[in-house]
């Protein structure tokens, strides 16, 4: 083995004099004398042979060199306390309180089927579930985990973002919308027909974007009746006969297998229906979140896909 070139204690002293703005500052952190830190630094420098800051009675900055270095020094420390939360959590019994957002649909559709395998399993985990579609700021707010569509606005570089899976959306309407309108075969039938969309209320359009399974895409000008975030609201708008709807099949699966929906061009989607999974960081989780993450990213595809292939069948 190749032994380092460099002690790491020098490394992290460095850091500290940095994120410190200062050797005083430092030393009284670390409760270690000045004057050792400050020669620490200086062996450092000359063993690099060049400059890390320009110092003097009152005033410290980094060169160049000097920011580089502290960039991989910052890190070098996360990945070493990124290993040892590594080690201590496998000597840990996940426990404790985990706050969770998911959307509306995946909460009414799905939730009920994941939670109590969930906390069977971590009998000493407490959940706290908000059902939302809103933008959640997790830092913010205190919020561990939210479950989101692409759409969701990531607005802190410090979010980690995971791809759990696609959920399957399509168009549908009832039976008896199919047989007054007849059949509809091209996306450019449904021009000027009573659609029911889902999407926020500010900044809609009576355009209904389709995307063909080959990844092509057909803009159609329909006549929206209805415009909710909410999937259960559409869904029973359907139901009623009102238009044509776009909604997750996994949503809708109870009526499609009994008739009282049906699908309409599947080869078009409205929706993309891709599912992320955001949190914090991926430094630090508690146990408690870590088996939370892995649950979803586990158990969750495979249902809404199941759901979604049952809505077809």
């Amino acid at each position: 083995m190749i032994p380092l070139a460099l002690d790491l204690n020098d490394l992290f002293l460095f850091s500290q004099v940095v994120q410190r703005q200062g050797f005083s500052a430092a030393a009284r952190s670390l409760g270690l004398p000045k004057s050792r830190i400050s020669r620490r630094v200086s062996l450092l420098e000359e063993r690099l042979e060049t400059r890390l800051l320009q110092r003097n009675a009152r005033s410290l900055r980094l060169t160049d060199a000097g920011e580089a270095l502290y960039a991989h020094c910052l890190a070098m420390l996360a990945e070493a306390q990124a290993g040892e939360a590594a080690v201590r959590q496998r000597q840990q019994e996940p426990s404790g309180q985990v706050r969770l957002s998911v959307p509306i649909a995946i909460a009414d559709a799905v939730l009920s089927r994941l939670l109590p395998d969930f906390m069977q399993r971590y009998p000493k985990v407490k959940l706290s579930v908000q059902a939302s579609n809103r933008q959640v700021d997790l830092l913010e707010e205190g919020v561990d985990v939210v479950v989101r569509g692409v759409d969701f606005d990531q607005t802190s570089s410090s979010l980690v973002q995971v791809n759990l899976c696609t959920a399957q959306w399509g168009l549908l309407a009832t039976p008896a919308w199919l047989a007054q309108a007849g059949d509809v075969l091209w996306p450019q039938q449904l021009e000027g027909r009573g659609s029911l969309q889902f999407g926020p209320l500010e900044g809609g359009t009576d355009a209904l974007l389709l995307r063909h399974e080959s990844g092509s895409y057909q803009d159609v000008r329909v006549n929206v009746l209805l415009r909710s975030d909410n999937v259960q609201t559409l869904k029973q708008a359907a139901l009623a006969g009102l238009g044509v709807a776009g909604l997750p099949l996994y949503s809708c699966a109870e009526e499609l297998a009994d008739g009282r929906l049906q699908l309409l061009l599947p080869q078009w989607r409205p929706k993309d229906g891709r599912l992320v999974m955001l949190y914090p960081t991926r430094r630090g989780l508690s146990p408690a979140v870590r088996v939370l993450i892995d649950f979803f990213k586990s158990q969750l595809p495979g249902l809404l896909e199941y759901r979604a292939c049952q809505g077809e069948a």
